[in-house]
């Protein structure tokens, strides 16, 4: 461990970390100073020394080093650790070593300097639009366990002054990040923290390399694993891998589409191929797990009841006491996974063969149980993964069942997707329980993740469609950022679709009479508290032509064919920016902050949404291209008195 002197930013070589020492977390800019700078550097200021001019190296190093050395000096520390320049990246063993211990450097640190080169100094964290909540300290991948780890966390402002510390704003700072308040302030473990909800918090954060998107995780589910940056999305599999050999925590495979009561089974189809990535058991990226719910891994007691509760529930014959091969299971049978040539080999109990109706044919599949619950009043005593057995006789499982979403008229892949683990209560509305039905404890086969040819980048081909005038249409690719999806789940509204948070997953709208429209539903009041919000593009219009509505209800039916379907009508309120050319529309206002926000309110009193839309900072090419960011948020005296009682519960 190399460690910076504060007072001569000289690099000095640690066995073990030292009693006190400082750490830097910070965004990386354009041009910081490496291991070899720092070094060349000091070896200049040695052979000044020798001359005579005793030149101190601090005085020489870059800003960020010579402020953060300072300051740590001024707090009482004598040495700092800093990622730019106290790691020789030359060296991959080194490099290797640094990263399998960087969150138990964070951890043993007295004090962590979370340096927000975006923030000034006279920023109230807690408003509404602050720099604070912005800043791209909160976005990258690797800051999420310079966050968690550390015992103290002090937020300094670009100019180096401090802002506060994570003690101090527990709340805004779940707010910001979706991590829990008591998990920053070390009331609750980390390792209390379900699987796949610690992957949400990593699910809307980016890095430079691909590979550091599972590395910057490993401190975060106690993993270490050799770092070999070439790999692509393997890392993220071998991630995954290891922790499922050291965790029996199976929420790690409840990521994607989950499968809702009420879906009526005119949307259930065939997998496309475009879609054939989805069907593995685990996932490709941190952003698959963006939308999960509040899922807890369960004691497999209570998941051998509800096995044994199957056969009540579907109405078949008992359990079996056997495996397919003809093995023992008792109620002490444990569930296993391991990581084999053909996919993951797992022993869960399963009830097959169930058919899911389709629109021309009856699809087989099979429901695996798996040891997880709802977390939110434990509706459900259990969850199970939809298996589709692949052709042949061979006990190898897919998983995911394809859904067309008819509460959309965009006919294009992006308004199918999978839905990939269903609850309890979905099972019996949508199934169909042949005599042959069964339930037992099997040893199968499931598809580990996706082809290799899915971790190569490949790049969106962009296809234009063109107005009546002959002009291409926009293409807008709608995403919905990861902390509104948070914000409105604490408030307890859970969407009946996946909803995309970064540009890769986004929804394109890119045809004349595209729709697409999302309806949320409150968990206390599933069938009497919904709202519907419609993005589309208007027909007669053209480049700009997109609208939007908000379509509030208290008395919805639970099926989506019970919502009234608005077509993209003129009257509809179409979103206006300050550099379009048809800025005449009086039906939607700007509101400052970050670009041109085009916002309206929805509702009355009792209900309202405010729903506005903002383009992103980034530059798209070709010029009609944009990324729409879609922002919500609640009001009104039911809404609000919702949010009380999820609060209570």
């Amino acid at each position: 461990m190399w460690l910076l002197r504060t007072d001569r930013a000289e690099l000095v070589h640690f066995n073990e970390p030292p009693p006190k020492y400082a750490i830097l977390s910070h965004v990386w800019g354009q041009d910081e100073q490496s291991f070899q700078d720092l070094q060349v550097l000091l070896a200049e200021c040695r052979r000044a020394d020798r001359d005579g001019s005793g030149k101190n190296p601090r005085s020489q190093a870059s800003a960020k080093v010579r402020a953060c050395c300072m300051y740590a000096e001024a707090d009482g520390y004598d040495w700092l650790w800093e990622d730019t320049c106290c790691i020789d990246k030359t060296s991959s063993a080194e490099l290797s070593e640094t990263i399998n211990s960087m969150y138990t450097w964070y951890s043993s640190a007295s004090v962590c300097y979370a340096y927000l080169a975006d923030v000034p100094a006279d920023d109230d964290p807690a408003a509404p639009d602050s720099a604070f909540r912005r800043s791209a300290w909160f976005g990258r991948s690797w800051t999420l366990q310079e966050l968690i780890a550390p015992q103290d966390v002090l937020f300094l402002s670009k100019d180096w002054q401090a802002l506060g510390n994570k003690y101090l704003w527990p709340g805004l700072l779940e707010e910001i990040t979706g991590v829990d308040a008591d998990v920053l302030t070390f009331l609750r473990p980390l390792s209390s923290i379900p699987i796949s909800t610690r992957m949400r918090w990593a699910s809307g954060r980016q890095a430079t390399r691909i590979e550091d998107e599972a590395y910057s995780l490993m401190g975060i589910f106690q993993i270490n694993m050799p770092t070999i940056y070439g790999e692509g999305r393997r890392a993220f599999r071998r991630l995954q891998e290891e922790i499922m050999r050291q965790t029996p925590d199976q929420t790690l495979f409840l990521w994607g589409g989950l499968l809702r009561p009420g879906v009526c089974q005119d949307c259930f189809m065939q997998v496309p191929s475009h879609l054939t990535d989805h069907q593995g058991l685990l996932a490709d990226a941190p952003s698959d797990f963006a939308n999960v719910p509040d899922l807890v891994p369960i004691p497999y007691e209570h998941m051998s009841r509800a096995f044994s509760s199957f056969s009540t529930n579907f109405g078949v014959q008992p359990p079996d006491t056997k495996d397919g091969s003809g093995k023992l299971m008792t109620s002490t049978t444990l569930p296993e996974f391991t990581v084999t040539s053909h996919g993951i080999r797992a022993r869960l109990p399963v009830i097959e063969p169930v058919y899911m109706p389709t629109s021309h044919t009856s699809t087989r599949y099979a429901l695996a149980l798996l040891a997880c619950a709802q977390s939110a009043r434990n509706v459900c005593p259990y969850i199970a993964l939809l298996l589709r057995p692949h052709p042949g006789n061979a006990p190898v499982y897919h998983v995911g069942l394809a859904m067309r979403h008819m509460h959309t008229c965009l006919a294009s892949p992006s308004s199918i997707s999978v839905a990939r683990y269903t609850l309890a209560t979905s099972i019996s509305h949508s199934t169909t329980i042949h005599p042959e039905t069964r339930v037992y404890w099997k040893e199968l086969y499931i598809t580990s993740c996706s082809s290799d040819a899915a971790f190569l980048p490949t790049p969106r081909r962009l296809s234009f469609a063109h107005s009546p005038t002959g002009r291409p249409l926009m293409q807008y690719y709608v995403i919905f950022p990861l902390h509104v999806v948070s914000r409105l789940r604490r408030a307890g509204f859970e969407t009946d679709d996946w909803l995309p948070s970064r540009p890769h997953e986004a929804r394109v709208l890119d045809r004349p009479h595209a729709v697409f429209a999302f309806t949320f539903s409150h968990v206390l009041a599933p069938g009497t508290e919904r709202f519907r919000i419609s993005v589309g593009l208007c027909p007669t219009r053209d480049d700009h032509g997109l609208w939007a509505a908000v379509d509030i209800a208290s008395h919805m039916g639970r099926s989506d064919a019970d919502v009234h379907h608005y077509a993209p009508h003129c009257d509809r309120p179409h979103l206006v920016w300050a550099d379009d050319d048809s800025s005449d529309n009086a039906e939607t206002t700007k509101r400052g902050g970050v670009g041109n926000v085009p916002e309206t309110v929805f509702g009355d009193g009792k209900r309202k949404v405010h729903l506005s839309v903002g383009r992103s900072d980034r530059t798209f090419r070709p010029t009609n291209v944009a990324l729409l960011i879609v922002h919500i948020e609640l009001g009104g005296l039911v809404y609000e008195q919702l949010r009380e009682r999820m609060v209570e519960s």
